[in-house]
């Protein structure tokens, strides 16, 4: 992915206390084997390059607690989708850097309907990324690694969401991509994503 976007994640985190505003906060709410969540990725990925603003971006996790099922959730793609979520909830911990979780995830929705079969595809894509994958999947094969999906999915059901994918722009529901780009007030092309934020920040 082109460096052209983290800058703007990593000069926010080095502002100084003095600094008024913030990053605009984006928040996609997914589910790691739903094709809306491969096509919506993707445009926040062109988003990023984009905006001239600081922003953070958190990526949360739509499933239900289960207790009879393997890892305590149920979600509509199956128990490979909740390893899937767990997976890429654990790499983001282990590499918080949005330029590295970010693009994490670009590389596992290229063969997303394999995500969460085993490790193969997740220490494929650690590995094209340069990062060391064992700790992630030490992660993933724990009791933390359902616990970060129990916080995220907390955060999901916060808020009522539902759908894959979910977009929240600067704590506002902003669009929905469930098959076509719906309730998106402002526009759904990458330019009336990045005025959004953009309008958010400067306002």
């Amino acid at each position: 992915m082109s460096n052209s976007w983290t800058r703007h994640i990593i000069s926010d985190r080095s502002a100084s206390p003095s600094s008024e505003r913030g990053p605009v906060p984006i928040e996609l709410f997914v589910m790691s084997k739903c094709p809306d969540k491969v096509d919506c990725e993707q445009v926040f990925s062109k988003v990023l390059e984009q905006v001239q603003v600081p922003v953070s971006v958190d990526i949360n996790y739509i499933a239900r607690a289960n207790a009879s099922e393997p890892l305590q959730f149920e979600c509509k793609h199956g128990p490979t989708e909740c390893l899937g979520n767990i997976q890429e909830l654990c790499f983001k911990e282990t590499y918080p850097d949005i330029s590295d979780f970010y693009s994490f995830d670009l590389c596992l929705n290229e063969e997303y309907a394999s995500i969460g079969e085993g490790n193969g595809l997740a220490r494929e894509c650690a590995h094209r990324l340069g990062k060391h994958y064992e700790p992630v999947k030490t992660c993933a094969s724990t009791p933390h690694g359902i616990e970060l999906l129990a916080r995220s999915v907390e955060r999901t059901q916060s808020l009522g969401v539902e759908k894959s994918c979910t977009v929240y722009i600067n704590n506002k529901l902003r669009c929905i991509h469930d098959e076509t780009w719906k309730h998106c007030d402002g526009g759904h092309k990458v330019a009336d994503f990045v005025r959004t934020i953009e309008e958010a920040y400067n306002t």
